[in-house]
């Protein structure tokens, strides 16, 4: 199994489904930059979604494409493999 943390990999969702999801995740981070103008800093508040129906469904929906994607969510290092996935990502910017 490949386990490499930085190979891309596509997820295929509905057109409506993708601008659903861009619309939700614009939209939270805008209003939660207002709140956080440092958004680099690690003293920064989560993100938090609030999220109607229509978007929950399409979060449902790229959470089930993401888990048929993902072999190593069944793997027993799983917590390690996404604690180094944050530390990777939070050394991206």
């Amino acid at each position: 199994m490949n386990t490499d943390l930085k190979e891309n990999l596509s997820i295929t969702l509905s057109k409506a489904a993708w601008l659903v999801l861009f619309e939700l995740l614009a939209t939270s981070n805008a209003e939660w930059s207002k709140s956080n103008p440092d958004s680099y800093s690690t003293s920064a508040r989560p993100l938090q979604l609030k999220a109607d129906h229509s978007e929950r469904v399409a979060l449902w929906w790229l959470e089930n494409a993401l888990e048929s994607r993902l072999p190593e969510l069944f793997l027993s290092n799983y917590a390690e493999l996404v604690e180094q996935s944050k530390r990777l990502l939070a050394n991206s910017n």
